[in-house]
This record gives C-alpha cells, sequence and structure tokens, in this order.
C-alpha cells in the first residue's frame, strides 16, 4: 500500500511559535542575519524564515523560539552546560 501525500503526518515533531504551528517534517528554512542575508554562522542568526510542507510560512524572531527550532531541527544540541 502506497503512502498518501495528503494524508495527515501522525507521530510527526510539531513546532510551536507565536507566529503558529508546523509539522517540521519536510519544512524547509533559511538562516538570516539582521540585514536578512543568508548566514550559517549561528550567532550571527536573527530570523529563520520557515515554509512548511502546505506552503505556509513562518518567520521566527524571538531568540528562544530561534533556539528551539536550531535544536529540533538538529543544528544545535538543546542540552543545557553547566
Amino acid at each position: 500500500m502506497q503512502a498518501i501525500l495528503d494524508a495527515p503526518l501522525t507521530g510527526a515533531a510539531l513546532f510551536h511559535s507565536r507566529a503558529g504551528g508546523f509539522p517540521l517534517h519536510l519544512c524547509t528554512y533559511a538562516l538570516l542575519d539582521e540585514h536578512s542575508n543568508d548566514t550559517d554562522d549561528l550567532d550571527q542568526i536573527a530570523v529563520i524564515r520557515v515554509t512548511a510542507h502546505n506552503g505556509e510560512r513562518f518567520r521566527l524572531r524571538d531568540p528562544a523560539e530561534i533556539r528551539r527550532f536550531l535544536a529540533a531541527v538538529g543544528r544545535i544540541s538543546d542540552e543545557v552546560e553547566s
């Protein structure tokens, strides 16, 4: 039996922010600095532009939400250093 692409993602990780919620599965994102330029420097990220699988777009600007998103997608560790 083939999977139906429009079926709801059961067990998929969901990310919730002030901008809304979306499944992390198949989302794309761009890391942007304060001038909206692409960056890979995690210390320079001011905005994350996310496009969910259904085409809905979100912008994450809150530093705590940015850290949570980066941890959720595996870009940083979510462990607290002591």
